[in-house]
């Protein structure tokens, strides 16, 4: 016997239904609640629109277009999204159980509290009987998560296989039980997370910061965590797993000698000597004053409070690099790489970040990159970050006190309880706050 079809809805009704939402929202006569449980709206065009609050109990959305459109608080239990275009939706503490997001486009979007836990609906036939079971357990496989804020939000045995959630904000959500195989955390902001009985197998960790988190009982083979800022009790977690993503080289004895052959490479413009190489290397606690590092690759190194005071790291690649509490000051860092490297608390006072010409007169310039760079709490008083590439750097909390930020390209660089007032700006300068 088959179910009792879903009600079709044309655009212009659809958004005639969508202005009385928001009369009812804002408490405007002649307001009313969106209700649109059981509709189809599949491939329909809602950019925009404002669902707050609104039902859309098992309706189908699937392959509609809602880019910012808002649906805060909205109730989508067992909603079929399937390759919905959702960029930059607002869809804070909406109601996700059991909904099928399979293949949806989420870049961008503000899911704050969020819950995507299991839910199951049983629809009724023309018989009144009920049948065909609609939702579960949520289905997100494949779908695109880049840059969303899921802070707090829930997640209960979620099927999340190859979901990119690269620089996502995850901090304080509650993921339990969800099957994250193969799934991209580059970047993403895992503070304070609750990760239990998760499968994290062949997930892309690198760049995550996962401070304050709890993992119990996740499973982690192939996982690869190369360059994520992991607190002691969730580096215990990869240890138990036997995961050899985590584990650096100590720098040992050898340093020194190392040191001596990277001065000789500088001296003979490469001709002699050999690069310093110290990725993936313990450097914490290690002293580099006044030392002449250009060049050398410290890609995912641990450096924290080491001490760079004055030294020479210009085309000096930091990228992935924990570098909390270092301390750069006075450091010339011309043209240095610190693309997606964690700064939280570090010292670049007076720093020269400025770009170089590589190659003579004629020759490319290279500018310093700090792409996605966290520099929460750290200190850039009296920094030259002259034409420096910013975008998505996160500044939180910063001090910027006399920092020269003039040229920068700071597309979605965030810029959070720091005060811009004394910094030397553009108009217009790009900045998220």
């Amino acid at each position: 016997m088959s179910a009792r079809p879903l009600t079709r809805i044309d655009r212009a009704t659809l958004r005639d239904i969508a202005a009385a939402n928001l009369r009812y929202v804002q408490k405007l006569p002649d307001g009313r609640r969106a209700k649109l449980a059981f509709f189809d709206l599949s491939e329909i065009d809602i950019d925009g629109l404002d669902f707050s609050g609104a039902d859309f109990t098992g309706a189908r959305l699937k392959g509609c277009s809602a880019r910012g459109t808002n649906f805060t608080g909205a109730t989508l239990f067992c909603a079929d999204l399937r390759f919905a275009r959702l960029q930059g939706a607002k869809l804070n503490h909406a109601d996700l159980r059991g909904a099928n997001l399979r293949g949806a486009d989420l870049t961008a979007a503000n899911m704050v509290e969020a819950d995507l836990r299991e839910g199951a609906l049983a629809r009724q036939g023309a018989s009144g009987q009920s049948e065909n079971p609609l939702g579960g357990s949520v289905d997100a496989a494949t779908a695109t998560f880049r840059g969303v804020d899921l802070s707090g939000a829930r997640m209960t045995r979620t099927i999340a296989m190859q979901v990119d959630l690269s620089d996502s904000r995850m901090v304080g959500a509650q993921l339990d039980g969800v099957d994250f195989r193969n799934a991209n955390f580059t970047g993403a902001d895992m503070r304070e997370a609750a990760v239990r009985n998760c499968n994290l197998s062949g997930a892309n960790l690198r760049g995550a910061v996962a401070i304050g988190a709890a993992f119990e009982g996740v499973t982690l083979g192939d996982a690869d965590a190369s360059g994520a800022v992991l607190d002691a009790s969730v580096r215990k977690a990869f240890e138990i797993a036997g995961n050899p993503s985590i584990r650096l080289r100590e720098a040992g004895d050898g340093i020194e000698e190392a040191l001596a052959l990277h001065a000789r490479w500088i001296a003979t413009q490469g001709g002699a000597g050999r690069r310093l190489d110290l990725s993936n290397v313990n450097l914490s606690g290690l002293h580099f004053d006044e030392q002449d590092l250009s060049g050398a690759l410290l890609r995912n190194a641990y450096v924290g409070g080491a001490t760079f005071r004055g030294a020479t790291l210009v085309l000096t690649d930091f990228s992935l690099a924990d570098l909390n509490s270092v301390d750069f000051s006075g450091a010339d860092m011309r043209a240095a790489t610190l693309k997606r490297s964690f700064l939280a608390h570090a010292k670049l006072v007076g720093a020269n970040l400025q770009p170089v010409r590589i190659g003579g007169p004629d020759g490319q310039i290279m500018a310093a990159n700090l792409e996605r760079a966290r520099l929460w709490h750290a200190d850039l008083s009296k920094a030259d970050l002259r034409r420096a590439i910013l975008n998505g750097a996160d500044f939180g909390h910063t001090k910027l006190s006399d920092c020269d930020l003039r040229e920068c390209v700071a597309d979605g660089a965030i810029f959070v309880d720091c005060s811009l007032d004394e910094a030397r700006v553009e108009a217009g300068f790009p900045a998220k706050k």
